[in-house]
């Protein structure tokens, strides 16, 4: 199924191979399952891209990450018997406290990021790969106190905190308004 997702959103994002190609290379060689935090080198999480404000001044809602020290977007692992969409929104009910729903017509990510993970020696968890399922979403009702602090970055401003980001607020800018 996941093979299948990454082809599918290959074949709507045709510039992105590269990360795509390594995406499929993490994966093919996990053990297990691809959604488990155990699996290595590499295992699918996913976020919740929350824009926020008019076209010309769009911002992403984010949170301050404690272990990466960053703002980034709301997500996380994949849980058992969850599909990375209900992850998704699962993390941002608890992440920012609101109930968000999809901004998309289909529930094939709106951006895929596969990103080196430094290994973590008190989780016993070596260096790997984190395949991130990233969706469009919109909040609609509170879900309770967030568990982290949050911001709105402008799109203009993503790329100082990572690569990944400028390279996603383009992509949203391009794509979607």
């Amino acid at each position: 199924m996941i093979n299948k997702s990454l082809q599918a959103y290959l074949a709507r994002y045709p510039d992105e191979t590269d990360t795509i190609e390594r995406a499929l290379a993490a994966l093919r060689d996990t053990s297990g399952d691809v959604y488990a935090r155990s699996s290595f080198p590499g295992h699918v999480t996913a976020s919740a891209l929350i824009p926020q404000g008019p076209t010309q001044h769009m911002a992403l809602l984010t949170i301050w990450h404690p272990l990466i020290r960053a703002w980034i977007q709301p997500g996380g692992h994949v849980d058992p018997g969850e599909t990375p969409v209900e992850a998704a929104l699962r993390e941002a009910a608890e992440e920012i406290g609101f109930t968000c729903e999809l901004m998309q017509d289909d529930d094939l990510p709106f951006d895929i990021d596969c990103h080196l993970v430094p290994a973590n020696p008190k989780k016993g968890e070596p260096e790997h790969y984190h395949i991130d399922f990233r969706y469009l979403m919109r909040p609609v009702a509170p879900a309770g106190e967030p568990e982290l602090a949050t911001a709105c970055i402008p799109l203009a401003h993503l790329g100082v905190e990572s690569p990944s980001l400028a390279r996603l607020a383009q992509k949203m800018i391009t794509v979607v308004f």
